[in-house]
């Protein structure tokens, strides 16, 4: 509530002048000394204004703070009561005693009533109108803190149906393999319809996705193994899965995928030098393990997965982990409790 305009310095310097002139202008109306203005403007009445004015605004500012850092009373109706009413209690007891120390000790003799209550209503009326301020600035800060909130989450939304777009598409993939495929369909015909092949096992799989967010983890290797077979026909890439993965277990839809083109695209391809990635099952994790030989330009890292984190985040309470261990890169993937038969 600090960014509202009445918290800034300059609001609560220059405030209290404007609001002081105008009550004293208000007090000469009332009690028809307005010839007053001719002769002696800036007389020492105004200044006692001014200050009046910044006493009340300041304590009225004070007592919103307040009840704002306040959890209680949890009802803003309750709350706009108690603010209204204690600001106005506040304003009405620092003008009944500093007017009454001013009329005593500089003009010499005790205030009447009608005086303190000419003071006392114009000065609560300026209270209140801080207060009417305050509240009307601050639901117009929320509504518009609203809208931005709702606009960036749409936009957020945008970006995240863009990328997974991007992702299902995966062009850099295909450019590839279709360049491999022209390649070599013009020496190896067989080669080439092999390779025509796991494209588009692999590109139906991913495609299909938005109809499952789970698959079985046996389905994915499937998959995964053909995804592999594809890099492998691209230039200066031989690598090898090894997997024990044996149980019957859940995993979300082209992780492992992700994972493992993460983990060759991070890779230095070399004709000369395999890049073997294992998979093992643990007791809570499945475990993704290679060593790095890292690009110069890009590694592998949490910015890198940050898809597959996320799609994680939406199952299992355990996070995607990412270290290294023995001279290896590892990536944990928390196990799925999943019922293919519950209705949760």
């Amino acid at each position: 509530m600090r960014k509202l305009f009445i918290h800034h310095p300059i609001f609560r310097l220059l405030s209290p002048i404007f609001s002081g002139v105008l009550v004293y202008l208000l007090l000469l109306l009332i009690n028809n000394n307005i010839d007053q203005l001719q002769g002696a403007f800036l007389s020492e009445e105004l200044y006692v204004c001014i200050v009046l004015a910044y006493l009340i605004q300041e304590s009225s500012r004070f007592s919103l703070l307040f009840f704002d850092r306040r959890q209680r009373p949890k009802s803003f109706l309750v709350k706009l009561t108690l603010q209204i009413a204690i600001s106005v209690a506040i304003t009405l007891l620092l003008v009944t005693l500093f007017m009454y120390l001013y009329f005593k000790y500089v003009l010499f003799y005790t205030p009447n009533m009608r005086e303190l209550s000419i003071f006392n209503v114009i000065f609560g009326f300026i209270a209140i109108i801080y207060i009417t301020l305050y509240l009307s600035h601050h639901f117009l800060y929320k509504i518009n803190t609203e809208r931005i909130t709702t606009e960036l989450e749409a936009k957020h939304s945008i970006e995240e149906d863009f990328i997974q777009f991007k992702k299902g598409i995966n062009p850099q993939l295909l450019y590839e393999s279709l360049e491999a495929m022209l390649v070599l369909m013009k020496r190896d015909t067989e080669a080439a319809e092999q390779l025509a092949d796991h494209f588009a096992t692999v590109y139906r799989y991913i495609l299909a996705k938005n109809k499952r967010e789970l698959v079985p983890i046996e389905e994915e290797l499937m998959v995964l193994h053909e995804l592999i077979k594809l890099f492998n026909h691209l230039p200066y890439r031989h690598i090898e899965l090894i997997s024990d993965i044996k149980g019957n277990q859940w995993t979300v839809t082209t992780s492992l995928l992700l994972l493992v083109e993460s983990i060759i695209r991070t890779t230095i391809a070399s004709k000369d030098e395999k890049l073997t990635v294992h998979l093992q099952e643990h007791q809570n994790w499945f475990q993704l393990s290679y060593a790095p030989q890292d690009k110069l330009a890009i590694a592998l890292d949490e910015t890198t997965i940050k898809t597959v984190c996320n799609s994680y985040s939406f199952y299992a309470l355990e996070k995607v982990q990412l270290f290294k261990k023995d001279g290896l890169r590892v990536i944990q993937l928390p196990k799925l409790n999943y019922d293919e038969h519950s209705n949760y």
